[in-house]
């Protein structure tokens, strides 16, 4: 896991510095009257029926120390869980030794995005990495978003139509 962890946060961490330094996009959600949260990503497409919705979460925790991540989760009343997350390599604190340290990671991370956006526009588009069997789960279906931002909005769309039980279409912009 921590090699997968360390080889997506590889090409994340660079992706993730641009992300933040850009202005996010807005995010577009429409009502319904179907009764499904239809969420549509760049990595995929999820359709839920909104009352088959058991519970929603979201927390935030750092994997194997060199990940932070901030992840989704929504139970439903099948045997299927879906997380949606966002992750960032874990940054170096304070001054001195350890600043100058972060300063190189942060230089070398925005070296490989240019050189990798040149290669391939979608080159560093967040994905979801899977190592068979190590991070096989069974009845669970996994999605990465590129920035907090889009996250939090997917969430707050997935809470209105849990509440409710109204139907939403979101997207990914």
């Amino acid at each position: 896991m921590k090699i997968t962890l360390i080889a997506l946060l590889t090409l994340l961490g660079t992706f993730s510095a641009l992300a933040q330094s850009s202005a996010p996009a807005a995010n577009k959600e429409d009502v319904t009257r179907d009764g499904l949260w239809d969420g549509r990503l760049k990595g995929g497409n999820y359709l839920v029926r909104c009352t088959q919705i058991i519970a929603l979460s979201k927390h935030e925790y750092v994997a194997d120390g060199v990940a932070r991540v901030v992840e989704v989760n929504l139970s439903l009343n099948t045997n299927m869980t879906v997380r949606f997350y966002f992750l960032e390599p874990v940054r170096v604190e304070g001054g001195g030794a350890m600043g100058a340290g972060q300063q190189a990671l942060d230089k070398a991370r925005a070296l490989m995005q240019d050189a990798a956006t040149r290669v391939s526009p979608t080159l560093t588009t967040p994905k979801v990495v899977k190592s068979y069997p190590l991070t096989t789960h069974a009845h669970t279906v996994e999605f990465v978003l590129p920035d907090e931002d889009k996250l939090n909005s997917l969430y707050g769309s997935l809470e209105r139509s849990f509440r409710t039980g109204q139907g939403r279409i979101w997207r990914e912009e």
